[in-house]
């Protein structure tokens, strides 16, 4: 009998013979991203001496998937990323500093996926331990020059992925998808600590009280291995775990 080769996981999910019924199939894998990262606060968008720099960062970790019939499942990620955000802003003395944030996370996505064709779309929920805060600021007279502003922010953060992408090659049980994946936070970066000191606004910026929440978008490459699927074949009234 035929060996049943995903389209979740390639395109070849068409050979999957009749007689043979599935009813969830599993698998894990490696994940790397890269792509835009940034810090949004109204404050600085509002702000005529404030722009911001386009800035990247890069995200890697694993991800386990468990599928309900062929086409609809479930997908845990973890995911280690390093985010930044970069500005430039004017100052009383009339020159012009740049001021950088960057931050790491343990990102934790349980997200929705659908795939058929060798095309899939994801979306659900990802929450962010925040595990380090950095801030520079050129300027001499800055409140943080350089430091480790980590105790001025909250431990995690919520956000909203969304995902598409498809399958690029396999062998065997191997495959590889590319895919583009976007998130936005609706979750307040900053604590009440942090909003005392008027974090991430530098000195003399006009300060009023927004929320701080990050976003990105990135390329996002899988590297997965398919590892079994729970079906019954026509010669059998008994579902049974196979592997492949």
């Amino acid at each position: 009998m035929k060996k049943i080769l995903f389209f979740a996981v390639c395109s070849l999910i068409a050979t999957i013979s009749y007689s043979q019924k599935v009813y969830a199939w599993w698998d894990v894998g490696a994940k790397l991203g890269y792509g835009l990262t940034g810090m949004l606060n109204n404050n600085l968008f509002d702000d005529r001496d404030y722009e911001h720099r386009l800035t990247t960062g890069l995200s890697y970790g694993a991800k386990a998937g468990m599928y309900f019939g062929l086409f609809n499942g479930i997908t845990v990620d973890a995911m280690f990323s390093s985010n930044k955000q970069k500005f430039d802003y004017n100052f009383s003395d009339g020159k012009n500093y740049l001021h950088n944030v960057n931050w790491k996370n343990l990102d934790i996505a349980v997200l929705y996926r659908n795939q058929r064709d060798g095309v899939y779309i994801e979306l659900g929920p990802q929450i962010s331990l925040i595990q380090k805060v950095t801030n520079e600021d050129l300027n001499p007279n800055s409140l943080f020059i350089k430091s480790n502003v980590t105790e001025y922010y909250n431990k995690n953060y919520l956000s909203a992925i969304f995902g598409v992408g498809g399958y690029i090659f396999n062998s065997g049980t191997f495959t590889t998808m590319l895919g583009f994946r976007v998130g936005y936070g609706f979750g307040e970066m900053v604590n009440d600590a942090g909003k005392v000191l008027h974090i991430p606004t530098p000195n003399e910026i006009a300060y009023k009280e927004k929320p701080t929440t990050a976003a990105f978008a990135q390329i996002v490459l899988e590297a997965n291995f398919a590892l079994g699927y729970y079906g019954r074949t026509s010669c059998s009234k008994r579902a049974t775990l196979f592997s492949f």
